[in-house]
């Protein structure tokens, strides 16, 4: 790697002295860190799949390769997945599959005593198609003979280059998997070159395709092309090998620490895991999750399904300049055995009015569990009222509910082995469809929590997911405003001296603009409440009474004005308050 590249820290800067003080002080799961210079495991160990990866230049760190002028990128073109053929020269040499690809690989084996022999014929216009098995900055080309054969060097030729991205969706569709001839570029030809070493030099450009073509019909050879350039791969991938956990496992955080080389905006790379019930996700894809979204932060939740036997995680590098790129130094994953063998989940009903207090019916079906006595719920509504929870068709007292504005955690008595669960809630349903997504923990145990997976838990019921949906209809965007208590005395007894202004939000996608005003009957704005932006969902907002120069309002009757500024224009929706004394 280039020495003078400078360093500059844009990355969470977990390093692996603190994983493992992680790891001694947080009990609630285990700890595997690859990478890091203190200690952790393998970097290239543990690939599977890393041909571009720079393993050596800083210790326990992995990043793209960098590639010096002196580097012959060539040479490392078959160990990169890259290679060497030709669509027309077994028909013109005459010669078997085994022996022409013996020959055309030679040509990239750094290995002088072979060579690529084109002699004794009668035809030209051999093609030569190098895929370098990456794209790399290029800026030179250079191919000779045997220093045994100085006189069959190619006397007539052109030189076509392809950068990996021209005509990409062809390549991907085409039979070979490479370029068609119209898809190169030319960057040199000669029709009487008397040279025995051909060197081509041009301006610093991604490459990743060569085609060579011989236009003469004398003998030639060519004992090695060398390739050279410099900067780092514009592209890299790491992808882990398969970790064995030898039982379903469950999956905690993922954290990883890394520094960007050069520039920190022109370079990024992305992790995503996947999961399985085999031991390889080749053989057999069907046992495995799909590779899932990146994580955006170092410090996040493992997305894919738990709980699996095996484990795999990649690293995708991504370089927009030559000198600049993304170091890695470490990455740790959490990891516990399960709460129990199956816990499935399902909620009802699950298509209900917009905005109407509904009674929920949340049952989970638990197999096999070690133990277990916390049920938690995450939705994007508030939970209102917990009405029970039953074991097994049986109502439970002793139980604490927690009801919050995202969803709800129940505690109640030990329970192990096979159960049914069900917890009954009300809550009010302001998106077209609302996840209940949950889960079961063991405060008993050091153990991770695991999630439910949605499904059949309860045959009686209809649905089989954990998702509640209303109608896609023409709901405003604020669907009603209400006011308690209604009137409101701010006289200073403390009884009613302040009302709560409450109003649904529909159909947002993201945070907008919110206004909430108090309009005396004249039409006048006495006071402006501060909101600020919100989103889908039930709002509060409380108001003692005062106006914007903080005095109190003259009893009588005023209105409340709802205001949201969408990418359409502005909504409203109004109610009346009254002030008495």
């Amino acid at each position: 790697m280039r020495r003078d590249c400078s360093i500059s820290r844009v990355y969470r800067p977990l390093l692996v002295p603190l994983w493992l003080a992680l790891a001694a002080a947080a009990s609630a799961a285990d700890i595997r860190v690859v990478g890091g210079s203190a200690g952790g495991e393998s970097w290239e160990e543990h690939a599977t799949a890393a041909p571009i990866i720079d393993f050596t230049s800083r210790p326990g760190w992995i990043l793209p390769s960098f590639i010096d002028t002196t580097t012959n990128i060539a040479l490392g073109t078959l160990a990169r997945g890259g290679r060497v053929v030709s669509p027309n020269a077994q028909a013109v040499l005459r010669v078997d599959k085994e022996t022409l690809a013996a020959g055309l690989e030679s040509m990239v084996d750094g290995d002088h005593q072979t060579a690529f022999e084109v002699k004794n014929i009668t035809a030209s216009g051999i093609l030569v198609i190098f895929d370098l098995g990456a794209r790399f900055g290029v800026n030179r080309i250079r191919f000779f003979p045997r220093t045994s054969f100085p006189n069959d060097f190619m006397r007539g030729y052109a030189l076509f280059i392809n950068d990996g991205i021209f005509g990409a969706e062809i390549v991907a569709e085409s039979i070979d998997g490479l370029p068609s001839k119209n898809l190169f570029a030319q960057i040199d030809q000669q029709t009487g070159n008397s040279q025995d070493t051909v060197n081509v030099q041009f301006p610093l450009r991604y490459v990743r395709y060569l085609l060579l073509q011989a236009t003469d019909r004398s003998n030639w050879e060519i004992d090695e092309i060398e390739v050279f350039g410099r900067g780092f791969v514009p592209e890299a991938d790491y992808v882990s090998q398969v970790f064995d956990f030898n039982q379903p496992t469950l999956w905690g955080q993922l954290h990883w620490a890394a520094e960007a080389v050069g520039h920190p905006e022109k370079s990024r790379f992305f992790i995503r895991t996947r999961s399985g019930s085999s031991a390889s996700p080749t053989d057999e894809p069907d046992a495995w999750s799909p590779w899932s979204a990146p994580y955006l932060s170092g410090d996040t939740p493992i997305l894919s399904p738990a709980p699996r036997q095996y484990f795999q995680f990649r690293l995708d590098f991504e370089s927009d300049g030559l000198g600049d790129g993304t170091a890695v130094d470490s990455l740790a994953f959490e990891f516990s055995a399960p709460v129990a063998e199956s816990i499935v989940g399902e909620i009802w009903p699950q298509d209900v009015p917009v905005g109407v207090d509904t009674v929920f019916t949340y049952a989970v079906q638990v197999v096999g569990s070690r133990g277990f006595d916390r049920l938690e719920i995450d939705s994007s509504v508030p939970v209102h009222t917990v009405r029970s929870l039953q074991l097994d068709d049986l109502e439970m007292e002793d139980f604490v509910a927690e009801p919050h504005e995202s969803g709800l955690a129940v505690t109640f008595p030990h329970q192990s082995g096979n159960h049914d669960l069900r917890v009954v809630f009300d809550a009010a349903i302001l998106r077209y469809e609302t996840v209940f997504s949950g889960r079961l923990r063991d405060s008993q145990s050091d153990g991770l929590p695991q999630e439910i997976e949605e499904g059949d838990a309860v045959g009686a019921l209809l649905g089989d997911d954990l998702s509640v949906r209303v109608p896609l209809d023409q709901d405003p965007v604020v669907h009603r405003v209400t006011v308690t208590p209604n009137p409101f005395t701010p006289n200073g007894d403390g009884i009613n001296d302040q009302t709560t202004i409450s109003y649904d939000l529909l159909h947002l996608i993201n945070d907008v603009p919110v206004s909430l005003q108090v309009y005396d009957l004249a039409g006048r704005q006495v006071a402006e409440l501060p909101v600020g932006n919100n989103q889908s969902g039930r709002h509060l907002m409380h108001w003692n009474g005062q106006n914007d120069q903080g005095r109190y309002l003259p009893p009588g009757l005023y209105l409340l004005q709802v205001k949201v500024a969408t990418d359409s224009g502005t909504v409203s929706r109004s109610s009346s308050v009254a002030v008495v004394y």
